[in-house]
């Protein structure tokens, strides 16, 4: 099962939204906690590359928040 936490260590350990990690808010979309699109779109090349999964264009644009991220990748297991 993937958390949160799991996101965000990636976010970390790839350096995507330096500073901004720690802070951010599971239920709030990342483009208004300061995450760019070239922020998101690292983010989605990072969970696909960690957690072995892919994420067509037409699903990706629809995980806007940490939580629709985990809630994806958990129904996907």
């Amino acid at each position: 099962m993937v958390t949160t936490d799991d996101i965000i260590k990636v976010m970390k350990d790839a350096g995507i939204a330096r500073g901004k990690c720690e802070s951010l808010d599971p239920d709030k979309p990342l483009a208004d906690q300061g995450l760019d699109s070239y922020d998101r779109m690292s983010l989605l090349f990072e969970v696909e590359q960690n957690f072995n999964v892919e994420l067509p264009t037409d699903i990706a644009k629809d995980l806007k928040t940490l939580n629709d991220l985990v809630n994806h990748l958990n129904a996907k297991a």
